[in-house]
């Protein structure tokens, strides 16, 4: 059974370390977009999904990448 909980402790840990990343890259992407002008936005939006490694799945979500859309995709 220590075992068992252990593993589960494990995983969490690992999922919890995910979402952290994740959250940064996405604090990291709304600063950067501050910066910029609004034209260029949805080029920084799509960059950070293609980052992430969900471009094919945000693309049966939405077609253009914009913080409201990345926001929106769970």
């Amino acid at each position: 059974m220590l075992s068992r909980v252990a593993d589960s402790i494990y995983w969490m840990s690992s999922y919890i370390e995910r979402a952290e990343n994740v959250a940064r890259c996405v604090e990291v992407n709304v600063q950067l977009t501050l910066d910029l002008p609004m034209a260029s936005t949805e080029e920084q939006w799509q960059a950070l999904v293609t980052t992430m490694g969900d471009a094919a799945r945000f693309r049966q979500h939405a077609d253009t990448a914009s913080r409201r859309e990345v926001r929106l995709m769970r």
